[in-house]
């Protein structure tokens, strides 16, 4: 079967960026710091009539989530002015791109298997809030793989990480969630090859003409990644016309 091709985007300010090259790390966040509170959380109609969830269950899904970390990216084919606009910040950010099995491949080679687990990645599906039904199309199966699976904690409550409340669906998320025991805090640094990891790096729709030098010269002289693409924002010529 062929591998499905879905391109990830991170829209980030620049410094971020500076950041990721300089350090060679990818930032994952705790479930705790989610804008929706309710992610991650069993639904009323499944704590109603789901036989499967027991006390022991309940305490299973408990030590998961603190340990659950995930990486969050856009899932489109073409560059989002919304999400620029939201998390992009001005004419000082970029966008990275990739591919979803190039995330998939860096984490399995870069996590230490001794000390770590790694969860699934996928895209995320949209659901309603208070009953869990579906609101769209729901993804395809092989979206959503395990990834160098080891004594995962329970593996089922990954699935409800896989949903999100309708009311998210415009950002179209494509997400790894990661069972990483032993940490702390808000979110740890994954180390990852930044000259496998990104294709391309998209220069903000706002940006000046030497923001876009900058740029180059940071990933292609700075850091020597010169087969990657660094390029305006495709959406530039419209966005910076309406607004001149």
């Amino acid at each position: 079967m062929e591998e499905p091709k879905e391109t990830l985007w991170r829209y980030m300010p620049f410094a971020q960026l500076v950041r990721m090259l300089q350090t060679q790390k990818l930032w994952v966040s705790h479930v705790s710091s989610f804008e929706d509170k309710l992610e991650g959380t069993l639904d009323f109609t499944h704590w109603k009539i789901n036989p499967d969830v027991r006390k022991d269950a309940i305490e299973n899904l408990i030590s998961a989530f603190s340990n659950t970390y995930v990486s969050c990216w856009h899932s489109a084919s073409s560059e989002s002015l919304a999400m620029w606009r939201l998390y992009g910040g001005q004419g000082f950010s970029v966008a990275v791109q990739t591919e979803w099995m190039r995330l998939a491949r860096t984490i399995e080679g870069e996590l230490d298997y001794k000390t770590d687990s790694i969860g699934i990645i996928g895209a995320v599906n949209y659901v309603n809030p208070f009953d869990g039904s579906p609101v769209e199309r729901t993804k395809p199966n092989p979206l959503v793989i395990p990834m160098g699976v080891r004594n995962l904690s329970a593996p089922y409550y990954f699935q409800f990480l896989m949903r999100k409340s309708s009311a998210f669906a415009y950002e179209k998320e494509f997400r790894a969630v990661f069972d990483l025991k032993g940490q702390e805090g808000r979110g740890v640094d994954v180390p990852f090859k930044p000259e496998y990891l990104i294709t391309c790096v998209y220069v903000s729709p706002e940006a000046d003409d030497w923001m876009i030098e900058t740029v180059k010269e940071l990933v292609h002289q700075q850091f020597g990644l010169t087969h990657i693409d660094v390029r305006r924002s495709d959406i530039s010529p419209h966005f910076r016309g309406h607004n001149a």
